[in-house]
């Protein structure tokens, strides 16, 4: 009788059977990843819409102080260096244009404790989805001409989705299949087998770039306050009244420290003869 007994290689059907339930379990996973997304984000954008309603004033009236502190303390900078150099400033000497802004450091909360009441576009996540697509699906990264023209395909998408600003495009490329699937799918022997894997990688995909979403919105300003507002309220206290107080001695300090600002810059200004 012989010791070990040789590893049956499954068959067709047994490895239709398999890629079937395979499947299917990727397609409950999304699904509830899915609904988990839909629901944090519903429960945010309603939040927000309260935001807007009770605090959205406030809020824009601290980044107009924000903004307009930013500019006197950048002008301040400027005649400080106007007086090392010798000579007077004036911001309409091209000298002058584009030299950088001095940043502005406080004690002041950053833009992180304050509610996102807009939907301004997020150039910089653009900028980082196209680049990571850039880097999975570069020619020269392949290593077979499957995946040459595989990549030279999909890199030629990327490019005219990022070129027209599509974020919608860039993120369906997102899903697609990376170049090493692209190979074991070709090894495959069945066209069906195959197309039953393609399946299954593409959701779990999709899985995993929803999970990334949801985990970015975690992240972001109105999240982290939405559920700041939760504790607040289980503990039987009301969120908004808390966070207007705050943003309003928040706004009446940027009011002061532009006050002083203007005077130092107009004090500079004199002495320099930058009225």
């Amino acid at each position: 009788m012989i010791g070990s007994a040789l590893q049956e290689v499954p068959t067709t059907s047994q490895q239709r059977r398999q890629l079937q339930a395979e499947r299917q379990i990727a397609q409950a996973e999304l699904l509830a990843a899915e609904a988990e997304l839909a629901q944090v984000q519903a429960a945010v954008n309603a939040f927000r819409m309260q935001c807007r309603l009770k605090i959205g004033h406030l809020v824009d009236d601290y980044l107009e102080l924000r903004a307009h502190k930013q500019a006197l303390w950048t002008r301040l900078q400027l005649l400080q260096q106007a007086q090392e150099f010798g000579i007077p400033y004036d911001p309409d000497d091209p000298f002058w244009h584009g030299r950088d802004e001095a940043t502005l450091h406080d004690d002041l909360p950053a833009d992180a404790d304050l509610p996102e009441l807009g939907s301004q576009r997020d150039r910089t996540a653009e900028k980082r989805l196209y680049r990571e697509l850039a880097r999975r699906f570069h020619p020269d990264r392949a290593e077979n001409n499957v995946e040459r023209a595989y990549m030279t395909a999909m890199m030629a998408a990327v490019n005219v989705a990022y070129q027209s600003q599509d974020v919608a495009a860039l993120r369906d490329l997102a899903d697609e299949l990376d170049p090493t699937a692209v190979s074991e799918l070709a090894a495959l022997d069945s066209s069906e087998l195959r197309r039953l894997r393609e399946q299954i990688l593409k959701l779990q995909r999709r899985k995993r770039r929803t999970r990334q979403q949801l985990a970015a919105l975690q992240q972001e300003n109105t999240t982290r306050l939405w559920h700041k507002a939760e504790r607040l309220e289980a503990d039987g206290r009301i969120w908004w009244e808390e966070v207007r107080d705050d943003l309003t001695a928040l706004i009446q300090r940027r009011r002061t420290e532009i006050v002083e600002l203007e005077t130092a810059v107009a004090r500079f200004g004199e002495v320099i003869g930058n009225p």
